[in-house]
């Protein structure tokens, strides 16, 4: 998944069964069987999850393999388990997430009766989260701390008056078109200015467009949402207010593309200068916008959906400015609910935790602050969290993982009946380049010049955007330093960066359910490995693939190769689309695809992975299952999760990977070597006749 650097037009960052297995061969003995079992020495220290790294209560006995792999793999465990009342969700994910939050709040407790230098890190960290601790501060001053942003935003006159106001990064507002720098993808090494649609209070175009009676519902949530958050600044008349903003955001989602369309690398990089952009877009003043984050008003800039561009000026300059005005009071409240008092948080809550999410009930308040500074002050944390909590030992496994599962692939490229030899040149030659960044930095951020003060909440968020917008605006015209990361090293999740060639796999990832040093490594190569064959395969999906071995977007298939690679995507894609998670409601087989190539790639190469890592000998057999068979399951472990059908409808219809269930299930169907390993045959549920099943990579 690829996160690129980036902030909005106001400088707010835009932005993975106990059955007798008649099913399975015959090597595989029966499951609660000790056939073979690892021998625990007097050094070695159990898995975190015993016995071997997978729990064998977590299966559904009633439940064949080969008829539904999810189920047999977490049928015990989904029956247990409970989405609790201030999630939206839980799985293997949360697991990693709760103990990282331990982790972090062991950090700041330390750091608060400690002596810490001003101005240190360890200040910051201390004091912004004490600062969103002070509830009585923050509950006696309600709505006050945003007081005369509203005013400004009131005292607006002209439509140029918005434009200063969205572009203003302390505000923390947003408008139809988010302005960002980021990585050019056809030089990139460099930076360039860059631009995107934006706007929308809702999760996505569908939430206003799509007829659904469960997203009508939503509509209706939203717009009481509307008139609560203008209600909370004493406004007069919020009811017709409101109805005018939701049918301006309603104008603005009318323009945005897809999210299979935005997807695609070619048709989103449309390079012009900023006196272009004014020609084809007029309605904006886009040096107002560019000035006030900061930007040059002159010079090159990227626009992704270019045809949405003229109507979306023309809808800003049609639009009255007491209109405009409501919009960006509604973020004002919305957006920085977060840091205002419990009444306007839970105001905001009600929309975005209950209605749209399915929450029951928000975070504590002590998980939010931890939320907050370790957004905030990601890697200083990430520093911390590092030299407590992060074994090295775990770095080097990875490491070797990595380039197993790299030389994996590379023989796959090698075997590929599909592909010429012309193309599997350049393919080898980007596999060879890719770099691994695995764990932690190599440098880390500098929050030097960030002030944070002690009592001032507001101020310091303030603060901490200017901070992020300027950060951003000074990498114009430098070089790329490809030591960075963009993320931390805590982050409970992974990338792949098309435009630096380079997969991520953040510590935060690197721990149990995921990884163990001391579980099967068949369990780890399923569940870590999988998602780092995932990564890999990023830069070999659809779209991923159109960046060469340096980042570039440009071909380097032949026309056939390419014509061939497209028919696979698209027979995938058409499978995916078949799959309806929830009545009514399928999976977008082109919105997901590139994820699910990764998906697919991941399991397929984790699993030769593997099996090299064995050198010939055959896998052990734990509790009757073999290593092949345990691969699998390590899949299936590191996809584990329940949602609220709110926050599966939401995913569904806005976000680019498919459900947990078919992260598993419609990816193992296509893969001949789980058909061996659990002996699926003709006739269960999950069977694909072999010639209907994608093989890609």
């Amino acid at each position: 998944m690829k996160r690129s650097t980036s902030f909005l037009l106001s400088g707010v960052a835009l932005p993975l069964s106990l059955l007798s297995l008649a099913g399975c061969t015959p090597s595989a003995g029966e499951p609660g069987t000790t056939e073979t079992r690892a021998v625990e020495t007097a050094e070695a220290q159990p898995p975190v999850i015993e016995p071997w790294g997978y729990p064998m209560d977590a299966f559904d006995p009633d439940v064949r393999p080969g008829d539904d792999f999810f189920q047999f793999a977490n049928g015990g465990w989904l029956a247990d388990t409970e989405i609790p009342s201030d999630r939206s969700g839980t799985g293997f994910a949360v697991i990693m997430q709760e103990r990282n939050e331990a982790r972090i709040a062991e950090i700041i407790a330390d750091l608060s009766s400690a002596e810490v230098e001003p101005g240190s890190n360890s200040q910051k960290i201390r004091d912004l989260y004490n600062d969103f601790m002070d509830v009585d501060t923050i509950n006696a001053q309600g709505i006050e701390p945003i007081h005369a942003d509203a005013e400004r935003i009131m005292a607006a006159e002209t439509h140029d008056d918005i434009i200063a106001l969205m572009a203003d990064p302390a505000m923390g507002l947003s408008g139809p078109i988010a302005l960002y720098v980021s990585i050019d993808s056809k030089q990139p090494d460099t930076y360039v200015m860059g631009a995107t649609h934006s706007g929308l209070g809702m999760p996505d175009r569908s939430y206003y467009l799509r007829d659904s009676e469960r997203l009508a519902d939503a509509r209706d949530a939203y717009k009481t949402h509307l008139v609560r958050m203008l209600s909370l600044l004493d406004e007069h008349h919020p009811e017709p207010r409101a109805e005018a903003v939701f049918e301006l955001e309603t104008a603005i989602a009318e323009q945005h593309w897809t999210r299979a369309d935005r997807r695609n690398a070619d048709r989103t990089y449309n390079r012009m200068t900023v006196a272009e952009l004014g020609g084809f877009a007029p309605g904006v003043s886009w040096t107002t916008a560019l000035a006030g984050l900061g930007l040059p008003t002159e010079g090159d800039i990227v626009i992704r959906e270019k045809e949405a561009f003229p109507a979306l000026a023309a809808l800003f300059a049609d639009t009255p400015v007491a209109v405009w005005q409501d919009y960006l009071l509604v973020r004002l409240v919305s957006n920085n609910a977060a840091s205002l008092s419990d009444d306007v948080y839970m105001a905001n809550f009600e929309f975005y935790g209950r209605a749209l999410n399915g929450q029951e009930e928000p975070r504590a308040r002590e998980k939010r602050g931890i939320s907050l500074v370790n957004g905030r002050l990601d890697q200083a944390v990430g520093q911390e969290y590092i030299d407590r909590y992060f074994p090295e030992e775990s770095k080097i496994q990875m490491t070797e993982m990595f380039e197993n599962i790299r030389t994996a692939l590379s023989m796959r490229i090698d075997n590929l009946s599909w592909m010429t030899d012309e193309t599997k040149a350049q393919a080898q030659d980007k596999l060879a380049s890719m770099t691994a960044k695995i764990a932690y930095p190599e440098i880390w951020t500098d929050y030097s010049d960030l002030e944070v003060v002690p009592g001032d909440l507001m101020g310091n968020i303030r603060r901490h955007r200017e901070w992020t917008n300027a950060r951003q605006a000074a990498r114009l015209g430098t070089k790329v330093d490809k030591r960075e990361w963009f993320t931390a090293p805590q982050t409970v999740n992974a990338f792949y960066s098309p435009n630096r060639n380079e997969a991520f796999i953040p510590a935060g990832y690197i721990q149990s359910p995921l990884f163990d040093p001391n579980a099967d490594p068949a369990i780890n190569y399923g569940a870590i490995g999988s998602i780092v064959g995932h990564e890999i395969g990023h830069g070999f999906d659809d779209q991923g693939s159109k960046f060469d071995a340096n980042g570039f977007l440009q071909s380097w298939w032949t026309e056939e190769d390419r014509a061939a690679f497209d028919a696979l995507g698209d027979q995938l894609a058409a499978q995916f689309s078949e799959y309806e998670p929830l009545p009514g409601l399928n999976v977008n087989g082109r919105q997901t695809l590139g994820e699910n190539i990764g998906d697919l790639a991941g399991i397929i190469v984790t699993y030769h992975a593997y099996k090299l890592s064995l050198d010939g000998e055959p896998s052990p057999v734990l509790d009757g299952y073999t290593g092949e068979q345990r691969v699998f399951l390590g899949r299936a472990q590191a996809r584990r999760y329940k949602r609220t059908e709110e926050s599966m409808r939401q995913r569904l219809l806005s976000a680019p990977h498919s459900p947990m269930k078919l992260r598993v299930n419609g990816m193992i169907r296509n893969i001949d070597e789980w058909y061996e390993a659990f002996d699926v045959q003709e006739g269960d549920e999950m069977y694909i006749p072999p010639e209907e099943r994608v093989r890609i990579w």
